[in-house]
């Protein structure tokens, strides 16, 4: 199965980072365990309805993804951050179900 947002990323780090294919596949590695800690805390707090939590961890979520060449997955990040700081949980879990399908193949 292809995964459009491995593909933006790896394509993104070669051309940015200029890695090699043996450094891209080693930093892809390291990052994709970042991102599954991040979405894993992500996960909890808004299962536990922690906004602030949520925030944090939403905006360090938005940075990650920006920095991979994710720019339409930050985004989502982003509204998740927003969606808490006015503490209108109504779409938070529905903008985190997608996030997580898109990047399924990176966690």
């Amino acid at each position: 199965m292809a995964c459009e947002q491995l593909e933006i990323a790896q394509r993104y780090l070669t051309d940015q980072l200029k890695l090699n294919p043996t450094e891209l596949d080693a930093f892809v590695k390291e990052v994709t365990n970042s991102l599954r800690v991040i979405m894993d805390r992500l996960d909890e707090a808004i299962d536990e309805g922690d906004f602030d939590e949520i925030i944090i961890t939403a905006h360090t979520l938005k940075g990650s993804l920006a920095n991979l060449g994710l720019a339409e997955m930050s985004i989502v990040a982003k509204n998740i951050e927003l969606g808490a700081q006015s503490t209108t949980p109504a779409h938070l879990a529905c903008y985190f179900m997608r996030l997580k399908r898109e990047l399924t193949c990176l966690l």
